[in-house]
Order: structure tokens, then sequence, then C-alpha cells
């Protein structure tokens, strides 16, 4: 069942500004940046992404997204959480993606009515 394995990536090259993400950008997607000072690349709310993914959405549906800084040196991305419905998890500096490195985050369903996303880096 190789088909199970695998899954279509949404690839975004985001342009050298402060950039919110849609719901379908983020739901498995790569993203792309080489900023020329330090950027903010926001998530979509929580509401956005329960759109986009459909029913059903259940407590503990995940996704993941990545994000690549292709700077060459010092510029850093910081992953910010959108407006409403997302929280951004784990330790500090979680949200920091130095230049010439990447970041990998998974998005788990923490709620469904007033539907919420806890973020983790990996």
């Amino acid at each position: 069942m190789v088909e199970s394995l695998l899954s279509k990536k949404f690839i975004k090259a985001a342009a050298d500004e402060a950039t919110a993400l849609t719901a379908a950008e983020a739901i498995n997607g790569v993203v792309t940046m080489t900023p020329s000072t330090g950027r903010a690349l926001t998530t979509p709310t929580g509401a956005a992404l329960k759109t986009a993914i459909g029913s059903p959405l259940e407590i503990g549906t995940s996704f993941e997204l990545t994000v690549v800084n292709v700077a060459a040196a010092t510029h850093a991305i910081t992953f910010t959480a959108g407006a409403s419905g997302i929280t951004l998890g784990g330790v500090a500096g979680m949200a920091t993606i130095a230049a010439a490195s990447s970041a990998s985050y998974v998005f788990v369903c923490t709620a469904v009515g007033t539907p919420a996303f806890t973020v983790y880096r990996k």
C-alpha cells in the first residue's frame, strides 16, 4: 500500500516580506523564503484550517508544514500564530528558523466546535 504512505505537498516560495499563509499553503506544505531582514511567517487561523480540512475534523487530526530559510546568513524567519485558534506549543525558540536552516511543524487539532490547533516543532 505505497499510496497510503505518500502525500502531495504544496510548495510556496514566499516573498521577502511578512507573509500570512493560507490554509491550502499550510496543510502538508513546504514554504521557502529568502529574507533580506527578519521576517514573520503567520499561520492561518484555526477556522480557516477547519474549512480547508473539511469533515470529519476530529481532535487529534494532524498535518505537517516545513519552512525553509534560504537566506545565506543572519536573517531569521519568525513563525507566528494566526489571529485565533492557533497555539504555538513546545519549547522557547521553537518559532525561530535561522538562516540556512529549516523547521518542520506538526499542527494537531485540539478542539472542533471552535476550531483550535496546537503547533509543535519536530
